[in-house]
């Protein structure tokens, strides 16, 4: 009998120790008896939900919505339906005029106006308490162009800015670049030249001027001084060339860029037709080396030969009545609504292409 009353003892002192510790680590609220008991949730809308029906109250319908989140009608009008049918309720009123709130609605409205407050109070107080330390990542592609001339630039001026905003790109052409955006592999894609797919959204950046090329012993690189000179030509800095005329250029096998290049597209575009290429690159370096080796000229980039041409090694000529000027653009999914990275990003290449612009 002694041994048993002892069990007791110690099993009632042992629970009250561990009573004792889980006070001491979660404390029960004030006035609060009930030390674990958890609330019991039914259905609780995500936060683009929230996002889609507060945007379709506050905008008068589901167009309205779906262009100030950047996402599709399609996205907006199923959010809705989804959560009407889980409330069993209808929130809105879809008419021709728009969409209008249901006297149930209005109060719907009211307590995702409270989620909503919740949520931004969340989304801050944990980058509070991370201290700021919480790395974010984005997606996007580049076209060889931007990425071997501009990007760099851009991007050591955007993570000294945004330090824990990683950038993940990957270099293509930008006929590839832009199908990336469209099936979702990438957010954003920085592309050169005039054609943009009718799935993005677009914004100018900024302007390229494309050259004509060719190495300084090509006979297109006729110099108006040094003629006479009994020098190596390509040591010679050779100040001027003779214009050629757009049918000699069209005739011309020229060194371009591939196929589904912002750079080709702007030189057929220019040119409304073009002779076989003696040599076809897909990149600007090698573009770049291919003039030289091949011994002939071909349409660039006039940033990417500048040191070419300051010593004379490439010489450009003129073109009679072409222009070549290309726009830089960064492109994203007009059906897709942007993550926190990728507007943040996209803000700073407006803004900076702004202060920049010459």
């Amino acid at each position: 009998m002694r041994f048993r009353l002892c069990t007791a003892e110690r099993l009632r002192e042992s629970t009250k120790s561990v009573q004792g510790y889980n006070e001491s680590m979660y404390p029960a609220r004030d006035g609060d008896d009930s030390r674990f008991s958890s609330v019991r949730r039914s259905y609780v809308p995500d936060a683009l939900t929230v996002d889609v029906v507060l945007a379709v109250a506050r905008h008068g319908g589901m167009n309205q919505a779906a262009k100030y989140l950047n996402v599709s009608q399609q996205t907006v009008s199923t959010r809705v339906a989804k959560l009407e049918k889980h409330l069993n309720t209808r929130i809105f009123w879809r008419g021709a005029a728009g969409s209008s709130t249901t006297k149930v609605g209005h109060q719907v409205i009211r307590v995702l106006e409270g989620l909503e407050r919740a949520l931004n109070d969340c989304a801050h107080g944990l980058k509070a308490a991370t201290n700021n330390a919480v790395t974010e990542g984005l997606k996007l592609v580049v076209s060889h162009t931007v990425a071997e001339i501009d990007y760099p630039r851009w991007a050591a001026a955007f993570q000294r800015r945004h330090p824990q905003t990683h950038l993940h790109m990957r270099q293509l052409n930008s006929r590839e670049a832009q199908r990336h955006v469209i099936q979702g592999d990438a957010e954003l894609a920085l592309v050169e030249g005039n054609w943009v797919a009718h799935e993005l959204h677009q914004r100018v950046i900024g302007h390229d001027e494309l050259i004509v090329a060719a190495p300084a012993h090509h006979p297109w690189a006729k110099s108006n001084n040094h003629n006479d000179l009994d020098m190596p030509s390509a040591s010679i800095p050779v100040t001027g060339t003779a214009p050629i005329t757009k049918e000699e250029l069209q005739s011309t096998p020229l060194v371009l860029r591939e196929q589904g290049s912002g750079t080709r597209e702007v030189v057929e575009d220019a040119l409304e037709g073009l002779a076989p290429p003696i040599g076809e690159f897909g990149s600007l370096g090698a573009q770049r080396t291919g003039i030289g080796t091949l011994g002939a000229p071909g349409v660039i980039a006039r940033r990417a030969v500048s040191s070419q041409l300051a010593t004379g090694e490439y010489l450009e000529v003129p073109v009679v009545g072409v222009n070549f000027d290309r726009p830089l653009r960064v492109v994203w999914s007009s059906k897709n609504r942007l993550s926190d990275p990728a507007r943040l990003f996209l803000r700073f290449l407006v803004d900076y292409t702004d202060r920049n612009a010459t």
